[in-house]
This record gives C-alpha cells, structure tokens and sequence, in this order.
C-alpha cells in the first residue's frame, strides 16, 4: 500500500498532464489502447471509453463499501 506522501507526490507530479488523471485518494484513469484504465492502489478496475466515463465509474465506486466491511444494526 502507498502513503498518504507518496499518494500526494504522485498527483502533484500528474495533475497538469493532458490525457489521464490522478486524484488524492488513490485512483488514477491512465490512457491505453482506446480508452482509460482505471487503477486503484495498483489493481486495474475497468477499462473505460472516455475520460468522462472513467470520473463516472470512480464516483460510483468511491461510494460501494469495501470487502470486509461489517455492518451493524
């Protein structure tokens, strides 16, 4: 797992590049053969289409709950 100061260093050094993204929290949209691939802490999630539709699936997926997640009543 990435620190919080490499997660940091990696998006300062990413955040004015014209295809792609990074952002704070550990995900990152990188171009390949005809779309993005959206990574997170190393894991490759979905390759998308467009830029646009890569922020969507990242918004989506910050909302599910991770695995091991216990919930109480």
């Amino acid at each position: 797992m990435t620190t919080d100061k490499e997660l940091k260093e990696i998006y300062n050094f990413y955040k004015d590049c014209s295809d792609g993204f990074v952002t704070k929290d550990g995900y990152a949209a990188v171009p390949c053969q005809k779309g993005y691939m959206v990574v997170y802490y190393g894991e490759h999630l979905k390759q998308c289409r467009t830029q646009s539709s890569a922020m969507n699936f990242i918004k989506k997926h910050r909302t599910k709950p991770k695995s091991g997640t216990v919930f109480v009543k």
